[in-house]
């Protein structure tokens, strides 16, 4: 399957060539090419068409629909072509690594007769690996979206839903998510800046403003008005794709500045290194990289505080904020959470909603007398 680009009579033409072998008779192809295009995009919407129409015409000669692997192959080409809804190539990638790293086995199976016996023995497999629950139910929940698009489509028949769909995974023990409480984040931030830590002013900057990492990186100086306080979130950087879009939530934002924020800008912002750059943040190839979370961990190490990953300076930011007595909806805006469920759990963390719930309880006596009886760890009686 191919685009091509040629030139016939000095004008840019576009050719696209498609073939689907037959899965039962590996002789017979089906085969089919559109010469004399306008337009890459022309193509890529015939190379569409003539997909799914020789991948009709298999199944209809094999009688049995497409193999797994083949459907994800062609869910892969109609994504990178730009069909498959909202989901970005980023995304997408994910989706492929992970189908690729646990379905390899079914490749070679008709996609048609996966059945639940398949679905359940993939959660064992998942259970036996110790993965947490929460990965289980995204590695299901890809496969389901996969499966779904190849029965819309046609490329799956006769079958009307994943292995998986249905399928129970218990809810496994929930976990306490590791962040730095108030003593060990000016602990960890006095450390960085006494040593004059090149990571400094990235890790000061996301707990003072809970952004990400992707929007720390494409922060820029005209993001910042000085003159109402406020910085704009508009924009991230994806270190997979080497190029800054829309941040995570698809949606921009604006993050107070404080006191101590806006005594850090404005030390960088007088950093004859930078004066240049239209960077608020230093740059470094690590996290150009995405590898942000290694020098975290190794600092946090050096000077022996729990190693927390980097996308917890936000919880870390989150959880002041709210013991703080600053109400949920409005560090979820400036944060650009979406979900109350994480923000919940912040909550407990801060322990907002319980704080002070047990003062009425005011049961034992000022004084207590043990009696005569009472002998001590050393075996010797102590009088009353």
């Amino acid at each position: 399957m191919a685009v091509m680009k040629y030139v016939e009579n000095g004008k840019d033409l576009w050719r696209v060539y498609v073939h689907i072998r037959s899965r039962t008779n590996k002789k017979k192809r089906f085969q089919q090419s559109i010469f004399c295009l306008n337009s890459e995009d022309e193509a890529r919407r015939e190379e569409k068409k003539l997909i799914r129409q020789l991948s009709t015409d298999a199944q209809k000669y094999d009688g049995l629909g497409l193999t797994w692997g083949d459907v994800v192959h062609l869910w892969w080409k109609d994504v990178q072509a730009g069909y498959v809804g909202k989901i970005t190539e980023n995304s997408a990638r994910g989706y492929l690594s992970t189908i690729n790293k646990w379905t390899t086995h079914w490749n070679n199976n008709p996609a048609a007769q996966l059945t639940r016996a398949d679905g359940r023995k993939l959660i064992q497999k998942l259970e036996q690996a110790n993965l947490s629950r929460s990965y289980q139910k995204k590695v299901k929940n890809i496969i389901n979206k996969v499966f779904e698009w190849g029965v819309e489509f046609g490329f799956i028949i006769g079958a009307d839903c994943s292995p998986l769909k249905g399928l129970l995974i218990e809810k496994g023990e929930e976990k306490v998510p590791e962040i730095l409480s108030l003593e060990e984040i000016r602990k960890f931030l006095n450390a960085a800046k006494m040593v004059n830590h090149h990571w400094y002013p990235v890790w000061a900057f996301a707990v003072l403003t809970g952004m990400r990492s992707g929007e720390l990186h494409a922060l820029t100086w005209e993001q910042i008005d000085f003159e109402k306080n406020l910085i704009l979130v508009d924009r991230s950087y994806d270190a997979n794709m080497k190029k800054v879009g829309p941040t995570k939530a698809r949606y921009w934002r604006t993050v107070p500045i404080n006191n101590s924020l806006r005594k850090l800008i404005l030390d960088l912002k007088r950093d004859p290194e930078r004066l240049n750059s239209e960077y608020v943040l230093p740059r470094s190839k690590d996290w150009d990289n995405g590898d942000q979370a290694v020098p975290l961990k190794n600092f946090l190490k050096s000077i022996k505080l729990k190693q927390i990953k980097f996308h917890a300076l936000r919880a870390c930011f989150a959880t002041q904020m709210l013991a703080n007595g600053v109400p949920s909806p409005i560090v979820m805006k400036i944060g650009g959470w979406k979900k109350s469920a994480t923000m919940d759990i912040y909550l407990r963390l801060a322990g907002v909603d319980t704080k002070g719930a047990t003062d009425c309880l005011q049961f034992t006596p000022d004084d207590i007398i043990f009696g005569d009886n009472v002998v001590t760890l050393f075996g010797k009686q102590v009088e009353a």
